[in-house]
């Protein structure tokens, strides 16, 4: 089967952005000799560029925020017909707010740079895979320690300091995950609640609102000087975009969807501590059991190495894996 022509990344951020493309309708794509149509939703596009791409969809999705935030900041600045047409919305709704407040939110309390994205799901990558690599270690170690007991091999000194170390070090680093996986949720938890508008229900009231109401709102001569009230309908007609309203629209439906993403790698993110809490219990356990470890006479040529000739062999546990898809929850 031929493959489809989607849009690339650029052009669908642009689309979106000017209103060209309504993301609460369906968009199409087709092949390259359009013989064969289909319709998808913008998301699910979205998600085949993220995985086309192989960069996390909300990396697309926070871009696109910022380019439609952007767009309406520009709207709002530099078209006085919009702004105060805004104006009066915000009086009708009895509120006492400017106009640049309009698109204010509580990012910029959470040490959010305007233009970043919105978490970087490297991040999470890295710690998915250092809990994987703990699992295996300790799963390794048991392996190890069972084959020797087994054997009716005897425990010596020398490789019992050995266990005891390599079992402490993956302790500490097993804490380190879950208090960085754990501080990783705190923000996104944060950056969840704070994304949301201030001023949700001016917005929900603008998506709905098309040119034509700001036509008639501006035209305030044409009941006094028909010659004024046709140059600023025509002046209005130039300046307005023609899909005002699904600009604001279309940035609504991205804060929502930004909202599950990020609940989606929340809930990712308590998954690896589900996974790691069992082990760390286990190694809590041992390392509260050894007694004082001193490395000031560590003599690798007096260790029989029986299992700690080389570091460990890791084959990673692929069950959490499976469970976590590629980017995104979508």
């Amino acid at each position: 089967m031929e493959p489809m022509k989607y849009y690339g990344l650029d052009i669908i951020i642009e689309h979106c952005t000017t209103g060209q493309i309504d993301m609460h309708e369906p968009i199409e794509v087709s092949n390259q000799y359009q013989t064969m149509k289909t319709q998808m939703t913008i998301l699910k596009h979205f998600v085949i560029l993220s995985k086309s791409e192989k960069i996390p969809l909300i990396y697309i999705l926070s871009r696109l925020r910022c380019s439609i935030k952007l767009k309406l900041q520009q709207l709002i600045s530099n078209n006085a017909f919009v702004r105060h047409y805004i104006e009066n919305l915000i009086d009708e709704w009895r509120l006492d707010i400017s106009v640049s407040e309009l698109l204010k939110d509580g990012l910029g309390n959470c040490d959010y740079i305007e233009g970043d994205t919105i978490f970087n799901y490297q991040d999470f990558v890295d710690e998915l895979k250092i809990s994987q690599s703990g699992g295996a270690q300790l799963d390794e170690i048991e392996q190890i320690l069972k084959e020797r007991q087994e054997t009716y091999k005897p425990m010596t000194p020398e490789y019992s300091k050995q266990m005891k170390s390599k079992l402490s070090d993956l302790h500490n680093d097993s804490i380190s995950c879950v208090d960085r996986v754990k501080q990783h949720s705190i923000t996104i938890s944060s950056k969840y609640k704070a994304m949301e508008p201030h001023h949700l229900q001016l917005l929900i009231d603008l998506s709905y609102k098309p040119k034509s109401a700001y036509l008639e709102f501006c035209n305030q001569f044409k009941d006094s000087n028909q010659t004024f009230a046709l140059f600023l309908s025509d002046s209005n007609n130039i300046e307005i975009p023609d899909n005002i309203h699904t600009i604001f629209l279309n940035y609504l439906i991205t804060v929502n969807m930004i909202k599950k993403e990020l609940n989606y790698i929340n809930y990712s993110l308590k998954e690896i501590i589900i996974f790691m809490d069992p082990k760390l219990d286990i190694l809590q356990k041992l390392v509260n059991s050894f007694t004082y470890i001193d490395d000031s006479d560590d003599d690798e040529e007096q260790l029989d190495g029986d299992g700690l000739q080389k570091d460990l062999v890791i084959v990673g546990d692929q069950s959490m894996l499976d469970k976590i898809k590629d980017f995104s929850f979508f």
